[in-house]
């Protein structure tokens, strides 16, 4: 049936039906956007960066200033579920339970399905097709709306603070340093090459990553006891060839100095006992917790003028050592001295489908090596999930099998494993890490 033009009542569910589509479109966009921001991740942002343009600029302010766009992106979904609830009350009616009850459980299944179902379905298989898109789109629907979502934004900063609410202070998604290594990508207008690919995309994973990850765990540290003698600590500073080596008094949970390495040829040159209290003197150990990000430890370390840091658990005791070098090779990649030359590497490939692991290769690694998600738990290396997997340290030759990976213990002692042979049904990306 044709409705009546001229009736004035016809026109205004014209408007009505016209208003829901348009307010169905708005919640659906916004819930594509909502799901794509969380979905998006470092090589999104780095052919963004790559590509310029209008795009990357739209990237880079909603890197600078996430928590407005997160204000914008939560305004326009909240509008638009309010006008549909509204258009379908005005639509239907609300004069009784039966024509509210309708009302509601119309604009329920439409608000479910534009702002859950299909954008989450839309944006799960679309994401990278329509980044660039939806960066435009938010950029202008960001700055209508700058004047509410600027008031909001601080009403909810201050009303977050007075019930007792702790506010990160830093309005970005990213550090200043990495932010500064996006926009050196995207002023470039260059396609990177596979290596600088990789070490930006390393820096973005930088920020994520705490000092647990990355550490020397506490039971493969070269440390001395201060009491040491004169034979062993040459002996430790020769096997080693360690710059500088914690000292412990009575037990390693007690690190109470850092010794130089170039300290000892002082008193060699001099024909002097060595005194390992004196060489630490000026050397105190510099603690960190397990749990901190790297960068702030990166930071931390150049402002203190420190090279190596002590992680200590939740209980004070010592959990390892990083060093500054481990978390620059977490920028650029392992670094190999003269002195690195004869040490496996992490996963080497010693036949078809067949790889040598060491044991304390992290999980987040060996995962992205073999396109695998090992559900981690409390641990972070390989040979700590092959150990909480069995229940036990398993002895040599051991075998298991888990997502269509075949391990095989091929060094272990009582205590721990050392390194793990790892059959895949497939090649991984690369022979080695």
């Amino acid at each position: 049936m044709t409705p009546n033009l001229d009736d004035p009542s016809s026109i205004l569910k014209i408007y009505q039906i016209v208003s829901l589509i348009l307010l169905s479109i708005v919640a659906f966009f916004s819930s594509v956007v909502d799901t794509t921001l969380n979905r998006l991740t470092k090589n999104d942002i780095l052919e963004v960066a790559e590509a310029g343009g209008r795009a990357y600029h739209s990237l880079r302010s909603l890197l600078q200033k996430p928590r407005q766009y997160i204000a914008t992106i939560v305004i326009l979904k909240c509008l638009s579920i309010l006008g549909i609830v509204s258009v379908f009350i005005l639509l239907i009616g609300f004069d009784s339970w039966k024509t509210c009850s309708i009302s509601l459980i119309a604009s329920g299944l439409v608000i479910i399905l534009f702002t859950e179902l299909i954008p989450r379905n839309y944006a799960r298989g679309s994401v990278r097709k329509s980044t660039t898109q939806i960066l435009l789109i938010l950029r202008v629907i960001y700055i209508i709306f700058f004047p509410l979502t600027v008031i909001l934004s601080f009403l909810g900063y201050f009303g977050t603070r007075a019930i007792g609410g702790i506010v990160d202070n830093d309005n970005q998604f990213v550090s200043s340093e990495v932010l500064q290594a996006i926009e050196n990508v995207g002023e470039s207008n260059e396609i990177l090459e596979p290596d600088e690919r990789e070490m930006i995309s390393r820096i973005l994973d930088l920020p994520d990553k705490v000092t647990r990850e990355i550490m020397i765990a506490r039971t493969d540290m070269v440390c001395l006891e201060v009491s040491s003698e004169q034979e062993e600590i040459l002996q430790i500073a020769i096997e080693s060839r360690h710059s500088r080596i914690p000292i412990y008094e009575e037990r390693i949970d007690h690190i109470i100095g850092v010794l130089p390495a170039k300290g000892i040829l002082d008193y060699l040159a001099d024909d002097q006992p060595i005194d390992i209290k004196s060489l630490i003197a000026n050397h105190p150990p510099f603690f960190a917790p397990e749990t901190k990000k790297i960068w702030d430890l990166f930071q931390d370390l150049q402002a203190n003028r420190q090279h190596i840091a002590i992680v200590v658990d939740e209980y004070g005791g010592t959990a390892g050592m990083v060093t500054l070098e481990d978390i620059i090779e977490e920028i650029v990649g392992e670094i190999q001295d003269e002195y690195d030359l004869d040490e496996q590497m992490e996963c080497t490939q010693i036949g078809n489908h067949l790889f040598s692991v060491d044991a304390r290769m992290g999980i987040d690694d060996f995962n992205t090596q073999f396109g695998i998600e090992l559900e981690a738990g409390n641990v972070d290396t390989v040979g700590g999930f092959v150990v909480n997997h069995l229940g036990e340290v398993p002895a040599i030759e051991t075998n298991f099998s888990s997502h269509n990976l075949t391990f095989t213990i091929l060094e272990a002692d009582n205590r721990r494993i050392h390194r793990i042979q790892v059959e895949s049904s497939r090649s991984a990306d690369s022979e080695s890490t």
